[in-house]
């Protein structure tokens, strides 16, 4: 970059540029390590294409996740999602994410197809399911203090959409769940330099249903790979607490191997809306810069049958 703010101090824009050299990989890797909290319960499609439309309703969902950090361009994530199940079996599904650190801005758009197959009358289901998405990465120039004309920033805001694919599978019954999925199958038809590291390879979960006489009970352990990352392990349990009116409430807690937890509490009003808030405690080499991430999420249902 060519010109800077002639007032800010040369020794300040060196100390910045310092920082943000140290701290921006694991800025990023943080993004992966820790993906939204609420693909472990509240909205599994987020992480496995097969978990769209699992009922005969549209479901919309929304969310933002905010690091509480002082410093200038923190790391905030976005994300919408909508997902249908049609009375024939198939549902269709569509998730939209913004990614904003600093500068650096990503947006990923995935429409999915996902086919439920029942095995026998005791609801036990197959599921397959399919995303095709969309990526752009660009440089926002409206916070730009410097040359906008730099080939450095030139050469990110002409990268081409990037095209992926994802894949998964699950299994399901009243209690048990078994899911698995592979994201970003590019890398295995042919060598991607694009997203080199830090891209989520694989995501696989299992969890089960355990009703109690004040609660649903239902502990998870979710196995996820991070290209250029051991593999990392989550585990964890959410609780539903049985009401006679049309709400319930819902707390949970999860351990992260990365080195961080997440604890949430949300409620549901007759199956329809849902709004949840989690917060997420950092990885182990973030916890000198910051205390941590908040996210909330809402969700709302239409045509329920």
């Amino acid at each position: 970059m060519k010109t800077i703010n002639r007032h800010i101090p040369k020794a300040a824009i060196q100390c910045f540029f310092i920082l943000l050299f140290i701290t921006l990989p694991y800025l990023k890797s943080w993004a992966q390590l820790n993906p939204m909290s609420a693909v472990y319960y509240q909205n599994q499609y987020l992480a496995n294409p097969a978990m769209a439309g699992l009922q005969q309703r549209l479901t919309l969902n929304a969310g933002i996740r905010q690091q509480f950090s002082t410093m200038p361009g923190a790391p905030v994530t976005q994300f919408i999602t909508a997902d249908y199940g049609f009375a024939g079996k198939s549902a269709l599904g569509l998730q939209v994410y913004n990614d904003r650190a600093g500068l650096l801005k990503r947006t990923r758009a995935a429409a999915s197809f996902a086919y439920h197959l029942p095995l026998d009358a005791d609801s036990k289901n197959l599921s397959f399911g399919l995303a095709l998405s969309f990526a752009d990465d660009d440089i926002n120039l409206a916070d730009l203090r410097g040359d906008a004309d730099d080939l450095d920033v030139y050469g990110v805001n002409q990268r081409e959409t990037y095209l992926d694919a994802d894949f998964g599978m699950a299994y399901r019954s009243d209690n048990l769940q078994i899911q698995g999925a592979v994201t970003n199958m590019k890398r295995l038809l042919k060598k991607d330099t694009y997203h080199a590291s830090d891209m989520p390879v694989f995501f696989s979960a299992v969890s089960y249903r355990i009703p109690t006489s004040f609660a649903m009970v239902e502990p998870k352990v979710v196995y996820r790979g991070v290209k250029g990352y051991d593999n990392l392990l989550d585990a964890g349990v959410n609780l539903e607490f049985r009401s006679p009116a049309a709400s319930k409430v819902n707390v949970l807690a999860l351990y992260h191997s990365a080195g961080s937890a997440t604890f949430g509490i949300g409620v549901n009003w007759n199956n329809t809306l849902a709004i949840n808030g989690m917060y997420t405690t950092n990885t182990s080499p973030l916890q000198g810069y910051t205390s941590g991430d908040y996210e909330i999420g809402i969700s709302y249902s239409f045509f329920n049958k």
